[in-house]
C-alpha cells in the first residue's frame, strides 16, 4: 500500500511543481495588482513540490533497500543471492 501512496506523491509533486512553475511565470509577465500573490503561490507551489518529490524518492529507495535486504538474508543458494547483489 505505501508504494501507491508513493507514487501519488510523486503525481501530485510533478503537478504542484507544474503549477508553481506556471503561477511563477504568470506573476512575472502581468503587471497587475495580483502579480504579488501569483508569485507568491507559485513559490509556495514549487517548495511544497520539492519537499513531496524528495520525500517520495526517499521513501522509494528506502523500501527498495529494504527489499533487497529481505531477500538477502531468506537464506537463498550461492547462486541466486549472487544474482540479486548485482
Amino acid at each position: 500500500m505505501r508504494r501507491i501512496a508513493t507514487f501519488l506523491e510523486i503525481i501530485l509533486s510533478g503537478t504542484m511543481l507544474f503549477t508553481g512553475l506556471y503561477l511563477l511565470y504568470e506573476g512575472t509577465s502581468s503587471d497587475s495588482t495580483s502579480a504579488t500573490g501569483m508569485l507568491i503561490g507559485g513559490a509556495v507551489c514549487c517548495t511544497m513540490s520539492v519537499m513531496t518529490l524528495a520525500s517520495a524518492l526517499r521513501s522509494l529507495l528506502w523500501h527498495r533497500r529494504m527489499m533487497r535486504h529481505s531477500v538477502n538474508s531468506h537464506g537463498l543458494d550461492g547462486a541466486a543471492s549472487e544474482h540479486n547483489r548485482g
